[in-house]
């Protein structure tokens, strides 16, 4: 998908850019390594509890799903932390960007709305002690404590990230996961949302269709969006389709 292909390229870009001037580590994660230990129910970080907390709402904050179809675009089991680590911030509010970059088969336009709801939905499922997700917004802005208790015993953007990756990895048509978190500045932050615009469009437009089934072209926001990708031009006809099918019955 081109939009998708684009947004990687230019995050490519951003992170070369941001290895010349800022604090930047890489890692990989080994799957069926040791696992964080679960929360539970009352995996709840109070703000008496808090070590660091990321992308407060006084902050800046994005968190984002690209995916990709194409082989080699995605450095699978790669983490990589633009920025101070969690241990190094305590007592912190951070700027926090986060990046899933997923490499996907058999995603096409009959089931790559609900795939992607599928992929999106794991970050409420995420379960790891002394990490709680305090809220999301619409505007895939992410808000999360980490607990004093947690920062004490090792929790890093290692551990969450290589969670995420197991996470996704959990679906059969993902392929390849990698990880990318930005704490250096709110700017750097802005950057990688202005990067993902275009696939947040793309989802806002997705969700249109299937949400609302709302076919008014000519007057949508998102028009530009589905004349460029034939993806969504697809998914638009098979709802049109099953609109009609409906009808009929």
């Amino acid at each position: 998908m081109k939009l998708c292909e684009n947004a990687i390229a230019e995050l490519r870009e951003f992170i070369q850019k941001r290895s010349q001037d800022s604090d930047i580590t890489e890692t990989r994660h080994e799957s069926g390594g040791a696992k964080w230990p679960l929360g539970g129910r009352g995996n709840i970080v109070l703000s008496s509890d808090v070590g660091v907390e990321l992308g407060n709402p006084r902050d800046e904050s994005v968190a984002c799903i690209v995916w990709t179809e194409f082989q080699r675009s995605v450095k699978d089991g790669i983490i990589t932390v633009i920025g101070p680590d969690i241990p190094r911030s305590i007592g912190q509010s951070l700027p926090f960007g986060k990046v899933v970059l997923v490499q996907l088969k058999d995603f096409d336009p009959d089931n790559m709305y609900e795939r992607y709801r599928e992929m999106e939905r794991i970050r409420y499922g995420l379960d790891l002690k002394g990490y709680m997700l305090r809220a999301v917004s619409q505007y895939q802005r992410e808000w999360s404590r980490v607990s004093m208790e947690a920062l004490n015993t090792g929790f890093t953007f290692k551990v969450l990230g290589g969670s995420l990756i197991d996470r996704f990895k959990e679906f059969e048509y993902v392929e390849a996961v990698e990880v990318v978190f930005v704490t250096t500045s709110s700017q750097h932050v802005r950057d990688i949302r202005e990067i993902s615009l275009s696939v947040q469009r793309m989802v806002a437009a997705m969700y249109k269709m299937i949400e609302e089934t709302s076919f008014d072209c000519e007057d949508c926001e998102y028009n530009d969006v589905c004349s460029e990708v034939s993806e969504l031009r697809k998914i638009k006809q098979i709802v049109r389709g099953r609109e009609v099918n409906s009808g009929t019955t």
